[in-house]
């Protein structure tokens, strides 16, 4: 149900967004070369919404009031897409809905564990949504996993929230990927990231093996970190936007499309999920910190490799 409606309401929503001019023009922080919409999250909006009525319907337990904290994201999110939103009041409603997710799962240590895990998930899916594809291959294999931790654990609800995510972002992919007819804008960031967060948290309070639903971001919880702390290192105002993120460098200075490198980051990231699922936490570690290490090394890298190999055909002539 969330896979067909965001497949209908995508082409409605470009048709809106582009009647009211909602569009991401480029510049010289862009990987697009064109004006292309945002917004489409509203379409992934929809089919969620559709998934969890019908859920609803068939008397699932539907976490209604940490679903509502993501619908609230969304709405901030469309509002910076409209004009732009000052840090604070963003950063004000991720934490505010960090605290009713953790209220929902019981209050206690639960609240503050919703107000530190909310808004890293949120930021780190709204940053990574820089490229074709990226978001829609990463959520979409993060709903599939949280559906098969929610099955094997008996969990409905992380049952229903991984459904909703993996079948939006599915039917949104073709839409976004390889060229961008519609971007997700923040309202999509913002709900998607919401979901991952909530989906978290409700596997890490009600499953033995919850924990193991951050593995499949842990690609976009590197990159993020490492990004944030070069900047704040460099005095950089870290609410400023760029193009300094690995898989932005790995595509404007090391010259890769974008399908490739949002390929890449999938692939890394179902790898780590896969090490953790199937050997010891050990493994889990070794395999994460290994893969991060790699990933975040690969510009500089490929930069010293591309300049060899311009020395020795200088040399060579």
């Amino acid at each position: 149900m969330s896979f067909a409606t965001t497949m209908i309401a995508a082409p409605l929503v470009l048709r809106i967004m582009v009647r009211r001019g909602v569009l991401d023009v480029p510049n010289h922080r862009s990987s697009h070369v064109t004006p292309v919409p945002r917004g489409g999250g509203i379409a992934c909006l929809a089919g969620v919404l559709a998934g969890f009525a019908l859920a609803s319907a068939h008397h699932h337990a539907v976490p209604w009031l940490a679903v509502s904290g993501a619908m609230l994201l969304a709405v901030v999110g469309f509002a910076d897409d409209q004009g732009g939103l000052a840090a604070a009041p963003r950063l004000g409603a991720q934490l505010t809905v960090g605290a009713v997710v953790g209220l929902a799962e019981g209050g206690g240590w639960w609240i503050l564990a919703g107000m530190v895990v909310i808004p890293i998930a949120v930021n780190a899916v709204n940053f990574m949504d820089g490229i074709n594809g990226i978001t829609g291959l990463n959520v979409a294999a993060w709903g599939l996993v949280a559906m098969a931790v929610g099955y094997a654990q008996h969990e409905s609800s992380l049952v229903i929230i991984g459904a909703v995510t993996a079948g939006s972002t599915t039917a949104f992919l073709p839409w976004n990927a390889p060229v961008a007819r519609l971007f997700l804008g923040d309202v999509g960031s913002y709900l998607l990231g919401g979901f991952v967060g909530i989906g978290i948290i409700i596997g890490a309070h009600q499953t033995p093996s919850g924990l193991v639903l951050l593995a499949p971001l842990a690609i976009y919880f590197a990159d993020t970190c490492a990004t944030l702390l070069r900047r704040g290192f460099r005095g950089e105002q870290l609410t400023t936007a760029h193009r300094e993120h690995v898989y932005q460098r790995l595509v404007s200075e090391a010259g890769i499309s974008q399908s490739k490198v949002a390929g890449l980051t999938v692939i890394l990231a179902l790898v780590i999920t896969l090490a953790w699922i199937s050997g010891s936490p050990y493994v889990g570690v070794v395999t994460t910190l290994t893969i991060c290490a790699t990933y975040l090394a690969l510009p500089a890298a490929l930069e010293r490799t591309h300049r060899r190999c311009g020395q020795s055909t200088a040399g060579g002539s």
